[in-house]
């Protein structure tokens, strides 16, 4: 073996775990199966507290005098917004203090949470308990990440990967079955305290199974600093993204209250204002990050783990990908519910296939990733899902056989269970094990953080739809003056309040016909349009997978002893980024197409989010982004150019002192 080979495979070697050499398969023994069993428990109850809450909200409410609808949707956002912004400050602390501590500790906290839930008498008491649920599931998320990164090596580590993402994904599905059965048979309380049980359990089993794993670094200091702002930042955004589609995206469209503070202040909505102090938040985050790094200080986020091309490009796709992702299921349970009718328990076993396909495929792409590389299955993963995604845009329809969704939520379901598991396995696998904590947090805060945006994201394109097609289709009724106004202005808030209240009483059968062809027509296109935003953004994952290194021919490159030229080489990195780039310019030349022809759409944005509109008017969007394209080759050229120079002159030197 020549130095320079016995270089790479050392520095492979401090990717795992001093106490398992590289490349080891050892059998999986029973302490091991219930580590990853405690794991997936654990992620299971987090996850499935997400969206069990959704069908007891209507009985919440008219067990709690006082409440609006308006109050609800803090049940469900608190938690997330509380979850997401400490993820990333509770996978450093569980490498330093310990990563079975704090997962216990975790867990202990979320089943407090669960008890003040389920035992709340009011709506107070019940915000406090989500925000403590939020605080205890950001706790143990990254934790259970860290601990298989640093349980399981090898194939074994692909395995265990593809059962956390099972479980995860499939607790997705599972959740609004509960609630739903909770709430119609027993009580909506159960929904919050099933937690108390299943939360016991995790934790025997954890104190026995989990052995102790931490990377104490004596140079390290709480970095309040950075806790800080992260928190602050991460809150801000997560805030305008949840409550956008209420208050409004750019000008104010409703009040804000908390107490006596009241906004608008301004004619700045509150959502717009949390979208500039989360990004100069961030920003100083990164500042203090990159400045404590230059001091010797152990920084919150070690932003040195970007030269890792998996995880760099890892949490990339990631970003783009959950944009997608998890906003389908949000925006067909709306389809399933509100605009066919079906029951809550209904609505989730037509979207149950989906969850099949998670548990029968996430396994299988451990054993295809240890065959032909994370990359290939993750890419694989993700061009399946377009192809769902996109068949889901076709066959979505007023009237369609629920049957027809069944094979396209599969295809879906499988898509997302080959891709979700690996290229998570990809990003961690790619970092020192020390540093598993960090790279599980920062994997999950960019996954929460882009779901969130999904959801804002179609939601708008959604709701914009509803009023654009709902009003073509109120201007062709018979319907009365007055009755088309209450209608017009239903649709153009996003049905809010629900269909009732905007309709006078002893209205004809013939007249509830018309109203309701008009609302399941325009609830119907929403949907499909977002299906369609949804297919798009994965698609573009599927293209910036391909950046991602394959490990396994990683592997193989790192000890051939050939060398391969590169010059004049076309790279399919490059090739995907150009097609990306092409997509990219399409879609905002259609949507600005479609803007320039459509004047509801105009409407809705100049009221919405006037500057959107305006870069959609006169196709300044797509000819923006030709100019940064154009910007952003000349800077890779530029940057290439004095690459190559520098290699030069190191290639020279070397020479000269020999000679």
């Amino acid at each position: 073996m020549n130095p320079s080979t016995q270089t790479k495979v050392s520095a492979s070697q401090m990717l795992q775990p001093p106490s398992q050499p590289l490349g080891s398969e050892s059998k999986i023994e029973a302490r091991q199966l219930l580590t990853l069993v405690v794991c997936c428990l654990a992620i299971s109850v987090i996850v499935i507290d997400f969206t069990i809450v959704i069908n007891a909200l209507p009985s919440i409410q008219a067990t709690f005098s006082g409440v609006s609808v308006k109050d609800l949707e803090w049940i469900t956002s608190l938690y997330g917004l509380i979850f997401g912004s400490f993820l990333l400050t509770w996978g450093k602390l569980g490498d330093e203090f310990g990563r079975k501590r704090i997962l216990m500790a975790g867990i202990a906290i979320f089943v407090l949470g669960s008890i003040i839930d389920g035992l709340s008498a009011n709506l107070s008491q019940m915000l406090v308990g989500r925000s403590i649920q939020g605080f205890g599931g950001a706790m143990a998320s990254p934790s259970t990440l860290s601990i298989l990164s640093t349980t399981f090596t090898g194939k074994a580590r692909s395995v265990a990967f593809g059962m956390w993402g099972a479980v995860a994904g499939a607790a997705g599905i599972i959740g609004p079955l509960m609630g739903g059965y909770f709430t119609t048979y027993v009580t909506w309380r159960w929904s919050f305290l099933i937690n108390v049980p299943l939360g016991a359990v995790t934790l025997i089993v954890a104190l026995y199974a989990i052995k102790e794993s931490r990377f104490s670094d004596p140079k390290y200091s709480t970095d309040y600093l950075g806790v800080t702002l992260i928190t602050l930042g991460l809150a801000s955004l997560l805030f305008g993204f949840i409550e956008a589609q209420t208050y409004g995206w750019v000008t104010p469209r409703e009040i804000f209250t908390l107490g006596s503070f009241s906004w608008p202040l301004s004619n700045i909505s509150l959502p717009a204002v949390c979208f500039i102090a989360g990004a100069f938040l961030m920003a100083g985050f990164t500042l203090a990050e990159l400045r404590r790094a230059r001091v010797g200080e152990v920084p919150l986020f070690d932003f040195s783990l970007l030269k890792y091309r998996a995880f760099r490009y890892g949490l990339f796709t990631v970003g783009i990908v959950a944009v997608g992702e998890f906003a389908t299921i949000f925006i067909y349970s709306i389809y399933f519910q509100i605009g066919r009718g079906l029951s809550a328990i209904n609505s989730a076993l037509n979207l149950a296939p989906f969850a099949i396909a998670m548990f029968i495929f996430s396994p299988i792409a451990g054993r295809l990733s240890n065959r032909y590389g994370a990359r290939r299955v993750v890419t694989t993963g993700m061009v399946l899902e377009t192809i769902a995604l996109f068949n889901l845009f076709l066959v979505t329809g007023d009237s369609t056989p629920f049957y027809y969704f069944y094979p396209v939520f599969l295809l879906f379901g499988a898509g997302f269970g080959l891709s979700l598991p690996q290229v998570t396995n990809t990003v961690l696998a790619s970092v020192p094990f020390q540093k598993a904590g960090v790279a599980s947090a920062a994997n999950n805060t960019i996954r929460q953080v882009s779901a969130a945006f999904g959801v804002a994201v179609l939601g708008a394109i959604m709701m914009a739809q509803i009023s654009t097609v709902g009003q073509a289709d109120l201007s062709v009724t018979n319907l009365p003056l007055a009755m088309k106004y209450n209608i017009g202005n239903l649709l153009t808030s996003g049905l809010t309040g629900g269909v009732a209240p905007a309709l006078p009483p002893g209205i004809s059968p013939v007249t509830l016909g018309t109203i309701h062809s008009v609302i399941t027509d325009a609830i119907t296109q929403g949907v499909r349009w977002a299906a369609l935003t949804a297919g798009i953004f994965v698609s573009f994952g599927a293209l910036s997978s391909l950046l991602i290194p394959n490990p396994k021919a990683s592997v193989i490159r790192e000890v051939s002893p050939t060398i391969v030229p590169v010059a004049r080489k076309i790279r399919v990195s490059q090739i995907a980024v150009v097609a990306e780039f092409a997509l990219i310019e399409v879609l905002l030349f259609g949507l600005s197409s479609e803007y320039s022809s459509n004047p509801f759409m105009q409407d809705w944005f100049s009221r919405s989010a006037w500057p959107l509109g305006y870069l959609l008017g006169n196709y300044i969007a797509p000819l923006l982004g030709i100019a940064i394209g154009i910007g952003g080759l000349a800077v890779q050229k530029l940057l290439k150019r004095r690459s190559m120079t520098q290699n030069t002159v190191e290639m020279i030197v070397p020479i000269a002192e020999t000679v």
